[in-house]
């Protein structure tokens, strides 16, 4: 199922299931990646494959303009964004109510989604979305147009080869043609950022991820005491590239989110299973658990918790595996299905705007 037609234009997607396809009931899980320097290899990767192997259905997609969907010359207002994922869903035949997992760019998509779609999703996940900057569409927007309008394509390129390798450079070049050639950074100039009462009003489980040391980890806690139910953690020593930073974290957390409701939030641990203590990585956490909020605010792991440890090995998925990424390659032979496939290295940087 490498392409749909939803709202008029042709998306890439990839759809992962367990070995023998989704158990009745799995949860639907969407992903939806980051801007410009992202496509849908950034989530599939990190978090996709993993929740797949716990028997989720996963569905990622590649944003209009980037990666292997379509570059359309206009269309990229956050409307156009929000109409383009209900036309995917439509097209896939997904008439229940979806997890929806977002990053940065992304994660704004998806509260958005939420408050316009509130019947057709069951939760939030929501990693660094910033949203409470006054004037965030005209920020964005300019900052686009500058960098569209001083990038040498060469010199960037050569840059980006000697710093961060072909992978990287192939999607900057991707980048700088849908900068150049679309109406994405005036397009940005239509959103805008999110009223309290908007948030207020929103009716799903949200789980929000943020890094202590984020450009916007001041949003967090605004955000948290805002949404009604919204369960925050910001973890210490990260970044905006939290992503990137935490996978296996991430992986642990988003499996407790979908399956394991009502249980302790799970302690740091890295791939080794070696835990850091809960205090140093999750440095706040809003709502505290208490009466109000019993069956969706999980408290806090006390100091005999056992450490959650993390799939170091996700498995491998069924589904269409054939360079998610957007990058050049020969497309693979259909597998039988439920065959495992093993997709190839991601090249999304999962630093987004």
């Amino acid at each position: 199922m490498p392409e749909v037609l939803a709202n008029g234009v042709r998306l890439h997607v990839q759809r992962l299931s367990p070995r023998g396809g989704p158990r009745p009931g799995a949860p639907v899980v969407v992903m939806v990646h980051g801007m410009v320097m992202d496509n849908l290899s950034s989530l599939y990767f990190s978090l996709g494959t993993s929740l797949a192997h716990a028997g989720a259905d996963v569905i990622c997609y590649d944003l209009r303009g980037h990666g292997r969907s379509e570059r359309t010359p206009d269309g990229y207002a956050m409307t156009d964004a929000l109409a383009d994922l209900s036309g995917l869903l439509d097209a896939l035949g997904v008439d229940g109510p979806v997890h929806l997992v977002g990053n940065s760019y992304g994660a704004t998509m998806a509260l958005s989604y939420a408050l316009e779609h509130a019947g057709q999703v069951a939760s939030l996940t929501v990693i660094e979305p910033p949203f409470l900057v006054e004037g965030l569409g005209a920020r964005m927007a300019r900052s686009l147009a500058r960098v569209s309008a001083g990038l040498d394509d060469a010199e960037v390129e050569r840059w980006l080869e000697r710093s961060a390798g072909r992978a990287v450079s192939r999607i900057a070049r991707g980048a700088q043609t849908l900068l150049r050639e679309t109406s994405i950074a005036r397009d940005m100039l239509a959103t805008e950022p999110f009223s309290p009462r908007r948030l207020a009003r929103l009716n799903v489980p949200v789980l929000a991820v943020y890094g202590a040391n984020s450009d916007i980890a001041d949003h967090a806690e605004g955000l948290a005491r805002l949404v009604p139910d919204c369960t925050l953690i910001v973890l210490a020593h990260h970044t905006h590239a939290v992503l990137r930073e935490a996978t296996d974290y991430l992986r642990v957390l988003l499996r407790w989110w979908l399956f394991e409701p009502g249980t302790p939030v799970p302690p740091y641990a890295d791939t080794a299973g070696r835990r850091f203590e809960t205090p140093d990585w999750v440095t706040r956490m809003v709502p505290p658990p208490d009466l109000n909020h019993p069956a969706s605010t999980p408290a806090r792991p006390g100091p005999d918790t056992a450490p959650a440890r993390p799939d170091s090995d996700p498995g491998r998925p069924s589904g269409d595996h054939d360079r998610p990424d957007g990058g050049p390659g020969r497309p693979k032979e259909p597998k039988e299905e439920g065959e495992p496939g093993r997709p190839e290295e991601s090249i999304g940087t999962g630093v987004p705007g």
